[in-house]
């Protein structure tokens, strides 16, 4: 049988694990499939630190030229003129690939149907849709889906009806859940995060052990947040960055002695906007205390998450800093950004290991940190939420698992 995944991001050590526990997964459970994955136009490193190496997957990533493709691919979805695709020599190729496929998975990963409003994400569904191959969508996070302009009641039209298309859907979060149930989708399944699949431990290299040191560290994971839809042009990089140097404090004084270790989630990135390496050092040579260290940006999502299960406890604002801990049942305060944080949190029953980051707009930083000092204080055993997201997925996996 021939798999073909679509969709998958790029350049974030989350979605990496998330890729790499997906592939492993359906190659445990199929013995005679060959899995490709398909890219366009992707950074060759960034798509060659993703790879799983295995004689069965492949990774294709189509480098003809783009320019104009992902305007073609929405006036195609907007219009109904799907023959404009067919004129895109950097498209065409899509369309072979598609043909030798038996099916079509749509990786793990964010709200590209929804919040981030992505038509290459929904033209790559489509056409999985127009050639009627069997599709299915795992994972995701979905929503919302506004209707302010004319472009975005388009998207959440085309959206709903290629949703109801999927043979197969899972859903990684309550909130992602409530909009399905609010555009009227009903075939779909809870589950959690797909980087649960899998628990790597892997050896951590010298010259980080060296930097780590021997009297224990604390993990933090900021997010610039500049870049995201709910806070873009709302809030200040400087702003952010006194706020993270509160939350350091209040953690040097809580860990005596532990250093802050900070792991970029973002690679090969050259936006100002969203590089986490470069603005985590911005925060620790602006930090008044010289106990932070910053790892470089090129250390593996398997690597990431060993670092972390030999933590004391982690901070995180990006999302799967939060599923690594959880992953690795290390105790952990979230810096919520965005409902797929909450969601998550909120199926598992640990909202109050949360921080609604949103209200910073409103409240200023010195609220949230009072609150982050609160939930310090409070432990919480992650023992029954790792169990529950392992029950979880073994539900998930035998209904996918049924479609075959």
């Amino acid at each position: 049988m021939n798999i073909l995944l679509i969709n998958q991001p790029l350049n974030n050590r989350g979605d990496e694990a998330a890729h790499k526990a997906f592939v492993r997964f359906l190659l445990k459970n199929f013995t005679d499939v060959k899995i490709k994955v398909l890219f366009f136009c992707a950074p060759d490193d960034s798509v060659n630190q993703f790879k799983v190496f295995d004689t069965s997957v492949s990774y294709v990533n189509l480098k003809r030229n783009r320019k104009g493709a992902y305007l073609i691919a929405k006036i195609g979805l907007i219009t109904g003129l799907h023959f404009l695709w067919k004129l895109h020599p950097a498209i065409r190729p899509i369309s072979g690939i598609y043909k030798e496929a038996d099916y079509i998975l749509c990786c793990p990963g964010g709200m590209c149907l929804g919040g981030f409003q992505n038509w290459w994400h929904l033209f790559l569904l489509y056409m999985a849709m127009k050639q009627k191959k069997t599709l299915g969508y795992f994972g995701r996070s979905i929503g919302p889906f506004p209707e302010s302009t004319i472009s975005q009641k388009c998207f959440k039209k085309l959206s709903t009806r290629i949703l109801n298309y999927c043979s197969f859907i899972s859903l990684r979060d309550s909130k992602s859940q409530k909009f399905a149930d609010e555009i009227g989708l009903t075939r779909y399944i809870s589950t959690v995060d797909s980087a649960f699949f899998d628990v790597p431990n892997v050896d951590i290299p010298h010259n980080v052990r060296c930097m780590l040191g021997e009297n224990g560290y604390v993990v933090f994971v900021p997010n610039i947040l500049i870049w995201h839809c709910n806070f873009k042009n709302k809030i200040t990089k400087d702003f952010l960055i006194d706020f993270y140097i509160s939350i350091i404090d209040v953690l040097l004084d809580k860990f005596v002695g532990k250093k802050i270790v900070m792991l970029p989630q973002t690679f090969n990135n050259s936006s100002t906007i969203d590089n986490d390496v470069n603005f985590f050092r911005e925060i620790a040579l602006k930090a008044p205390k010289n106990d932070i260290v910053v790892l470089d940006d090129v250390y593996s999502s398997d690597v990431q998450q060993t670092i972390i299960s030999n933590s004391a406890f982690l901070v995180g604002g990006r999302y799967h800093s939060i599923v690594f801990a959880i992953n690795n049942r290390v105790p952990f305060i979230a810096l919520s950004y965005e409902h797929k944080m909450e969601g998550l949190l909120e199926f598992l029953g640990l909202k109050e290991r949360m921080i609604s980051v949103e209200r910073i707009m409103d409240t200023g930083y010195e609220v949230l940190v009072k609150d982050f000092c609160t939930k310090l204080e409070n432990d919480v055993s992650l023992n029954g939420p790792y169990n529950k997201t392992q029950d979880v997925l073994k539900l998930v996996s035998q209904e996918f698992l049924k479609q075959f």
